[in-house]
């Protein structure tokens, strides 16, 4: 191809090459429609399409967020009520999901095969193109918001999966103080708006808005196309020209962004957070000092800005950091450069403060900067930090995230803005050029022009406030109260058979028909075999190593497993502990900030956890492991060694004052953790009600908070007994008797770590007090409960479940494809299309702990009524075989998802621990693959039996848990 050729109505304009991404980059303008389309060529299977739309909005109703749901509700081309349920039921995608940012929206999918790659573009092309929603006031209903009443004598509610989906996002201060700040920075532009909607203020969008917001900007003229990965380039050229651009001329769309202009001085905004009414106001409030660093090509800059939010804020060697946490303002620092917007900002972040600190909050920034623009920032740790950085860059490792994902996400920080789509992906010259200006005072310029200097900016102190959860309620009772006096019967007749014909809409199926226009493909598409995680025994010096040959590219992945069968049960929570600080304190030969520079200039980095491994099909016994894991290159690997061994052996608990801000980071952090990850905080209390795994996991998790509160709260009594507990911890953990080492890395390269690792396990041979340390017996009985954990949360997370294994069932494939039908059918229909819930999830884990779910959740007892009635669907459950071939192949989707290097390498030891075999894997697959109807009928009893168990644990509203405090065995509450 070459410049200016048109290929299928597609104009080549611009070729290139980016190396950092291993691409041949084809940049096309579509002639007819003006549609602009970025193609990445390389040798990657896993495929990514997508398309973006500017969508700046102009007021609070999130409708850009309910579009983003709406579109997926049907369209010309696939008239079903959910086709993008359909697809995650019946794809191998390796990702399928749409985003709301404040400017844009973006729809992405990937998959490695290219039939389905193809399938999954025709549906998303046509959704966001031809949405039924445009004809269809019922999705608004659905998916945004609906006036929800039953009788004519009951009070009106607002409800909608857009409604209480924001209601439970704006119920964490995390979130609201972005909002305060957004809305202080940029007061002028759409930035001041909450694209993903205002609980407020979603209720004043009218239909007529809602579809002309989509034909504005739905636009191929505003649209921005995406695609990545080894493909047949004109063959996808020629599908999208045909079957979609062709149908479009070009049209003006009004979608620019405007610059918000500077400010002369700080602005200053106080706003308030909603906690619990019996919670303490004292230390909980967050303070944020923001500057606007403004639009900028200047690639150094940008990269340089977010080497100093490294260097000046998130290494424990921090400056800015240390000086905030000295001076007492708070209990934890945080940081945010924001660069997926027109004008990129800088935050620092306080929590745990107070607001008469805020002065005092805003002086330190200002002298601590002053101070390094005067001294210089440290050059061992800005040469630390650019190190770490391009280590990130050049692993690549997103995760569970597609590689070409990210980077489409990376090209439209600048492409949304008419810049050079290419330029946020090229860091090779970067890094260079920034390597180069250590030796110049570039970096303090940067700190003095952008930080110190700036006046563009804000100061936003967020207050908790025990009563205006209360008030908010109490104002929406009477706002609704207001508007159902101002109905005439009629009226009110009309929103009940609204709200019935909804339902109507909601339960009835799918015609075979509509069904039948989502492509599928067929079980002879999916590999019959498991795929294999390399795992191989070594012996080093008595010490067990499991090598997982892997190509790595250069980089060394390795994991020490320490069993933590020696420590005595009264100290496991300060085991659990042990694990938040180590690697922070200072060490024999290093201080703390010394050893956080060393870290980051050697390492890709450190961490510690403590790692449970429930055994394979037995609900009773699980391995528990203190583990450290690190990755480096080969070149740092003596010295990653080194400074893995020395916090093994060296650490240090004796500073009293470092202590005092590791416990309160700790805290605030477990308390963050209870608003922001509130799911995740119910389930690990359900599992604690169902196997002795789950028992000692939880020992780490919101039972650990009222030890860390106690310490916090009464530090001069409880140091002295705490330093001698850090020490008890470390002297029975490391012991090279109870070490296993986990490695990741290509065999042929095994030589130079087994060199290293000598080294290491010799330190750890004498230690006799860990050696001749008894074996515990814990004690961790399993109680079956019913709990409601009260918070200040909008929403609920209702959980229930059981052990299938100990109510006498076996664990078999067929239930894997449950997890499936359960979560798209009949917990989606139920609990988020009817009960407008964001969703809710199943879980199996492989002792047999079954978990049922939900996420941002109106409701509770509806949601219980709807988990217990899950064994009636699977009793009546009927499918053809184009059904079941579809939830067989969303199952294998889940199973067969593309992993990391590291990722690999962490399943392979996952599975030698859990004691599960390649066959046992294999068993499952292939009793996935032979699911039938009448498999998935046999489930109903072990169901029903789990939910007989009547094990509960509901996260959510104080007031919401109170009222139905009947339901529950016990009330507690998550924070003070």
């Amino acid at each position: 191809m070459n410049i200016n050729d048109i290929i299928h109505g597609f104009k080549l304009i611009k070729k290139d090459r980016v190396k950092e991404a291993a691409s041949d980059t084809f940049e096309f303008v579509h002639v007819k429609s003006g549609a602009r389309l970025l193609y990445l060529k390389n040798k990657d299977d896993n495929k990514v399409f997508s398309i973006a739309f500017r969508t700046p909005p102009e007021d609070d109703t999130g409708v850009a967020h309910i579009i983003e749901h709406s579109t997926l509700c049907g369209s010309r081309k696939f008239p079903l009520k959910e086709p993008f349920v359909e697809l995650v039921k019946g794809s191998l995608n390796t990702f399928l999901n749409a985003m709301t940012y404040p400017d844009k929206t973006v729809y992405p999918v990937a998959s490695c095969n290219d039939k389905d790659f193809h399938n999954l573009m025709d549906v998303y092309l046509d959704a966001v193109f031809y949405p039924v929603m445009l004809d269809n006031p019922e999705i608004l209903m659905q998916e945004g918001w609906h006036y929800e009443i039953g009788q004519e004598d009951e009070p009106l509610k607002y409800s909608g999966v857009v409604y209480n989906e924001m209601k439970g996002a704006l119920s964490s201060p995390d979130d609201l103080l972005s909002n305060e700040v957004m809305r202080a920075l940029y007061p002028d532009n759409t930035y001041a708006n909450e694209s993903g909607g205002n609980p407020a203020a979603i209720p004043d969008l009218t239909y007529d808005q809602f579809k002309e917001f989509h034909r504005k900007y739905y636009s191929p003229a505003n649209s921005y196309i995406y695609l990545y990965g080894d493909m047949d380039i004109e063959e996808k050229l020629k599908f999208i020209d045909e079957e979609y651009l062709s149908h479009f001329d070009i049209v003006e769309v009004d979608s620019a962004i405007n610059s918000q202009k500077a400010f002369a001085e700080i602005k200053q905004v106080v706003a308030d957070y909603p906690i619990g009414e019996e919670e303490k106001e004292e230390e909980k409030t967050f303070l944020s000092y923001s500057v606007v660093t403004d639009d900028s090509e200047d690639m150094d800059e940008l990269v340089a800005l977010s080497i100093l939010e490294d260097a000046l804020v998130k290494n424990q060697a921090a400056p800015l950091r240390k000086a905030l946490l000295d001076a007492e303002i708070g209990k934890d620092v945080s940081s945010v450069y924001e660069l997926d917007i027109l004008q990129p900002f800088f935050s620092i972040e306080v929590n745990g403060s107070e607001p008469q600190k805020a002065d005092k909050f805003v002086q330190i920034i200002h002298d601590c900067l002053a101070k390094l623009v005067e001294n210089g920032v440290d050059r061992e740790l800005l040469e630390g930090v650019l190190n770490r950085h391009e280590f990130r860059l050049r692993e690549s490792d997103f995760g569970s995230a597609p590689k070409g994902l990210i980077y489409n996400l990376t090209i439209l920080r600048s492409w949304l803005y008419d810049k050079d789509p290419l330029m946020m992906l090229r860091y090779e010259d970067v890094l260079v050029s920034l390597r180069e200006k250590l030796s110049t005072s570039y970096y303090e310029d940067l700190i003095r022009d952008k930080l110190l200097n700036n006046k563009f900016g804000a100061l936003v102190v967020l207050k908790p406030n025990k009563t205006m959860a209360a008030q908010r309620e109490k104002k929406l009772a009477e706002t609704l109260a207001e508007i159902k006096g101002q109905m005439t019967n009629e009226e009110i007749q009309g929103l009940i058979d609204a709200a019935k014909k909804l339902k109507i809409r909601q339960q009835t199926p799918d015609s075979p028909e509509a069904l039948a226009t989502i492509p599928l493909l067929k079980i002879s598409d999916i590999n019959p075999k498991s795929r294999e995680f390399p795992i191989e025994e070594r012996n080093v010096d008595g010490v067990k190593v499991l090598l997982s040959d892997v190509d790595t590219k250069g980089i060394i992945y390795y994991n020490l497993y320490f069993d933590m069968e020696v420590i005595p049960q009264s100290l496991l929570p300060y085991a659990f502990l042990f694990s938040e600080l180590l690697g922070q304190v200072d060490t024999k030969q290093n201080s703390y900030a010394e050893l956080s520079k060393k870290l980051v200039f050697y390492t890709g980095g450190m961490a510690v956890d403590v790692d449970v491994f429930p055994a394979f099909n037995n609900p009773d016994k699980f391995k528990a492991f203190f583990l450290l894991n690190s990755k480096v290159f080969y070149r740092n690997l003596s010295q990653g060694m080194a400074l893995m061994g020395e916090i093994i052996n060296d650490s240090l608990f004796d500073d009293t004052k470092r202590l005092k801000e590791l416990l309160a980071q700790t805290r605030a952090d477990m308390e963050m953790s209870m608003l922001n990850s509130s799911v995740g905080v119910a389930r690990s209390r359900l599992l604690s009600f169902m196997s002795k795994d789950g028992v000692f996991s939880e020992i780490g998790e919101l039972s650990l908070y009222p030890v860390v509160k106690d310490i916090t709260d009464n530090f001069a009594d409880k140091i002295d007994d705490f330093k001698e507990k850090m020490y008890q911890v470390k002297e029975l953990l490391f012991s090279n008797k109870r070490l296993t080492i986990g490695v990741t890395m290509p065999k042929a390269d095994y030589g130079l770590f087994e060199q290293e690792l000598k080294g290491l396990i010799s330190q750890l041979k004498e230690n006799k007090l860990a050696d001749q340390a008894p074996v515990q017996n814990y004690d961790l009985p399993v109680v079956s409960q019913k709990e409601g954990l009260m918070s200040s949360s909008q929403v609920q997370y209702v959980g229930k479940g059981a052990n299938l294994i100990k109510l006498g069932h076996k664990m078999t494939g067929s239930l894997r494809v449950m997890e499936v039908m359960l979560k798209y059918e009949y917990f989606w229909i139920k609990i988020r299309v009817q009960g407008g819930a964001y969703g809710a999830m199943t879980h199996i884990g492989n002792n047999g702990n079954l978990v049922f779910i939900s996420y941002r959740d109106p409701n509770l007892t509806e949601t219980i009524d709807t988990f217990n009635g899950t064994a009636d669907f699977l009793r009546n459950f009927e499918a053809d075989e184009r059904e079941m071939t579809k939830y067989i192949i969303g199952t294998i989707s889940n199973v067969d998802t593309p992993l990391t290097p590291r990722q690999i390498g962490r399943c392979a030891q996952n599975m030698y621990f859990n004691g599960r075999t390649q066959a046992d894997r294999q068993k499952i697959r292939d009793e996935i693959l032979a699911t039938k109807p009448q498999d998935i009928r046999d489930l109903a009893v072990a169901i029903d039996d789990c939910m007989k168990a009547d094990i509960i644990c509901v996260f959510g509203n104080e007031r919401v848990l109170k009222d139905k405090q009947v339901i529950f065995d016990k009330l507690t509450k998550v924070m003070d």
